[in-house]
């Protein structure tokens, strides 16, 4: 009985020094936290700015590549009229226009003679973009501001070929003004302004009621205004990064920029330095915040001990979730996971990918080399492919992945398929890696894992057997 007295006293002692010596401890880190916290926020928001930036003009690039997609269909529907301005080209050139985003349809031929979905007629043959679609090349055209809304437009052609001659051009109009605006719209509640800059620092796009509000000196060339020679050497090498400017009445503002890897134009971002830092607006009432912060210490210190065990117990069913080779999600939690997503009926691109020639791998470098090979894959797809989609993998060299975005599938899957043939792991030397890959779209290809599993399975084999290396999609007319 005495000792069990003195086993409680001593646990109450240490209990009680315990929590002294975490009060004193979270006394300094405060201490410590009032001397860093602002330069915390300032990198945090700076590092949100490029990241939201880079994204973007990924986004941005992505979009002007689905259009050139749709404008090579477009060709290829055209090169079958024997007449380029037959009225089955003149209306499919207009349906065209009606069912995409582009402002304006042309069908030009061999000599310049461009003819536009609403039948204007003119000639074009000392155009840049049309010389160079041509000579059989993807163009985009210098930037042309419309009078009327003072919105930036470009031109989008792609060669027409016929027997494997180009017999003339198809363009189409696009307005980035809009585009730049529409994917910076969610963000900072649109208090931030998105416009586009070529290599030299001349404005492409631009809003002039942004610029007039927060007393932005009307510039045609960004250096203006921030001559700064790392901006310009940024530029040079299509670099991101940020920086900070003062307006005419010393207002502050952020600058970010990306390269759009489009003609070497840089897509640029501006935003009042206090609108990107608001999120952290609560680290002005710290000194309220802390007394009664301090006053709950020990409070939280019991709920935590209290809640421990159930943390732990959540963290052991986080580890079970996940392939612990690969550390994305197990077959399991992949297929659970897909399923929920499922059910709320929304359209998504299923895939399976499948390691080509992974057995010899394992044969020829060993066992611990595969294991390597599938580590780094996972890491590939992890960081290809956005944190919303799913990655899993289901069992040896087999990975499911479920797309949000079905529009940008097929794009996506085009270059994950070229950084995994670029992919060098020391072990394997002159092996080249490469994938397979089969696509199933739900709903129209199943609305359950398992469905569009099958599906996705036999697109999976039809790749393997026409070559490896490559990807294919399901059709519903095949057996």
């Amino acid at each position: 009985m005495k000792n069990k007295y003195f086993e409680q006293k001593n646990f109450v002692k240490n209990y009680i020094y315990a929590i002294t010596i975490f009060i004193i401890t979270l006394v300094i880190g405060i201490s410590i936290f009032f001397n860093v916290v602002q330069s915390s926020i300032e990198k945090n928001s700076r590092e949100t700015l490029i990241t939201n930036v880079t994204q973007q003009s990924e986004h941005l690039n992505t979009i002007l590549n689905i259009n050139y997609s749709y404008l090579n269909v477009l060709a290829q529907e055209l090169s079958k009229s024997e007449d380029l301005f037959s009225e089955n080209n003149i209306s499919l050139i207009k349906a065209f226009m009606e069912n995409t985003d582009l402002n304006r349809t042309a069908i030009i031929d061999s000599d310049g003679n461009a003819l536009y979905d609403n039948n204007v007629v003119k000639n074009v043959a000392h155009r840049r973009y049309f010389k160079e679609s041509m000579q059989g090349k993807q163009s985009l055209s210098d930037p042309l501001e419309s009078s009327v809304d003072q919105q930036t437009r470009v031109i989008l052609s792609v060669p027409i070929y016929k027997n494997n001659q180009v017999v003339g051009v198809v363009g189409g109009s696009y307005n980035v003004t809009k585009l730049g605006n529409m994917l910076f719209d969610d963000l900072f509640d649109g208090q931030g302004k998105s416009f586009i800059v070529d290599q030299d620092g001349n404005l492409i796009t631009r809003d002039k009621k942004y610029e007039k509000k927060h007393n932005i000196k009307t510039i045609d060339n960004l250096f203006d205004i921030c001559d700064e020679k790392e901006v310009k050497t940024d530029f040079n090498q299509q670099e991101s990064d940020l920086i900070q400017i003062q307006t005419k009445k010393n207002k502050s503002l952020y600058l970010a920029y990306s390269p759009l890897k489009i003609n070497d134009w840089m897509i640029c971002y501006i935003v009042p330095v206090h609108v990107a830092q608001e999120s952290y607006t609560f680290i002005k009432h710290y000194e309220t915040l802390l007394a009664t912060f301090l006053g709950l210490i020990v409070l939280s210190l019991m709920i935590y001990l209290a809640h421990s065990n159930s943390r732990e117990n959540k963290y052991l069913i986080h580890l079970s979730e996940i392939d612990p080779l690969t550390s994305v999600f197990n077959k399991e939690t992949t297929q659970k996971l897909i399923d929920q997503k499922l059910k709320n009926h929304e359209h998504f691109c299923f895939l399976i990918l499948d390691v080509d020639d992974f057995k010899s791998v394992n044969d020829n470098y060993g066992h611990a080399v595969g294991d390597k090979v599938l580590k780094n894959l996972s890491d590939l797809f992890k960081n290809h492919f956005r944190q919303t989609d799913i990655v899993g993998r289901i069992g040896g060299d087999e990975f499911i992945i479920l797309i949000e975005d079905e529009h940008i599938a097929e794009s996506r899957i085009q270059s994950l398929l070229k950084k995994v043939n670029a992919l060098k792991i020391e072990e394997l030397q002159d092996f080249k890696l490469s994938i397979s890959v089969g696509m199933a779209f739900a709903p129209s290809n199943g609305t359950t894992f398992m469905e569009l599993y099958r599906h996705a399975d036999h697109a999976l084999y039809q790749t393997k057997r026409t070559g490896k290396n490559d990807y294919k999609i399901y059709k519903n007319d095949e057996n």
